[in-house]
């Protein structure tokens, strides 16, 4: 447990690290922010289909064959797991893909009249409201990750810890952004946008407790933090890194970080 809440917390306070840049210039070149961000969408789809989805599946395999009541389990947990976050996503206001694109490209009117920076204090509150939802899955999907058996705990759990906390470095510039337009100080920015890290710990315990305190909950709590991961990739992400022409290079970011994931857990099951 202890290094678990280590591990969540310093993948959560990445997310601070991706705002210090927009605390010293005010735009980030859309390409490189849409190539990032699509490398960490490979990476998290690859850590929630390889990983937590292979895990899950893993269990439905006993002595005399396929465990049909546990592949259930691992179905139902990854249909559930989507439905949760379609639910948080039209229960929480935010703001969706492409809402945002203007202050990272650099296209942004430099209207400084009080209405602007209101509109854009109040677009960055909804960007915060959508990282805030990304940090949940992301965190319970740690936590089902730690509390895997031998053959996964550390593989699996680093795994996505690692490639959270390379989308949460790219996610902090992207809610630092309107708010430093809005003109909130670099500290106020810096730790709101800390703060929205600290959810990861909380819901790494509640995957992780979820995982390994209710017996027989495995197997659903890592299909459900793999669907909660699926919907949010395919939701917010995917759509995020092609709205502004860069499409094929988020895509070749996407495949990469996808291939990086194989090539990890290759070299750990030599091991």
């Amino acid at each position: 447990m202890g290094p678990l809440l280590l591990v969540a917390l310093s993948t959560g306070l990445a997310t601070g690290l991706g705002a210090l840049p927009f605390l010293f210039r005010p735009e980030l070149p859309r390409r490189t922010y849409d190539l990032v961000l699509g490398t960490g969408a490979g990476l998290m789809i690859s850590a929630a289909t390889l990983g937590l989805m292979s895990a899950a599946i893993e269990r439905a395999h006993g002595p005399h064959g396929i465990d049909f009541g546990t592949l259930a389990q691992v179905l139902v947990g990854f249909a559930a797991g989507a439905g949760a976050l379609m639910a948080m996503d039209r229960v929480i206001p935010h703001r969706h893909a492409g809402g945002h694109h203007e202050h990272l490209a650099g296209e942004h009117h430099h209207d400084h009249s009080e209405h602007h920076h209101a509109g854009d204090e109040r677009q960055g509150l909804l960007v915060l409201g959508a990282m805030t939802i990304h940090r949940i899955p992301e965190g319970f999907a740690i936590g089902a990750g730690f509390a895997a058996d031998d053959a996964h705990t550390h593989a699996l759990g680093w795994t996505l810890a690692a490639a959270v906390a390379f989308q949460n470095l790219c996610e902090g510039a992207v809610m630092t952004a309107p708010l430093r337009r809005a003109g909130w100080s670099r500290l106020r920015a810096l730790a709101t946008v800390s703060a929205t890290g600290l959810a990861i710990p909380v819901a790494a315990l509640v995957g992780y407790t979820a995982a390994a305190q209710l017996t027989g909950a495995l197997p659903f709590s890592l299909a459900f933090a793999a669907g909660a991961l699926i919907y949010l990739i395919s939701n917010e992400i995917i759509p995020e890194t092609h709205s502004h022409g860069n499409e094929r290079i988020a895509t070749l970011g996407l495949i990469a970080g996808f291939l990086v994931t194989v090539c990890v857990q290759a070299l750990g099951h030599t091991h």
